[in-house]
């Protein structure tokens, strides 16, 4: 918990260089942190709440059907 900064901002800069048909799984890796840590605290909530949002736009906009509906339910 106490790296959730480092933790975060790994996954961004991995997300963002990974071709479109590995961003989905990025998005679930991020929701089983999140869904994992809400136990234990908040810091991965408030840490992925600066990078989700734009992770969420890219897959919606440059992702196929699948990978968008997926980002939705998201």
């Amino acid at each position: 918990m106490n790296k959730a900064k480092l933790v975060v901002e790994t996954w961004a800069k991995q997300f963002h260089c990974s071709p479109r048909e590995k961003k989905l799984p990025f998005l679930f890796l991020a929701n089983d942190i999140l869904q994992n840590s809400r136990r234990k605290g908040s810091e991965f909530v408030g840490e992925f709440w600066k990078v989700l949002p734009d992770a969420l736009r890219d897959v919606i906009q440059h992702g196929d059907d699948y990978a968008r509906n997926q980002a939705m339910r998201l």
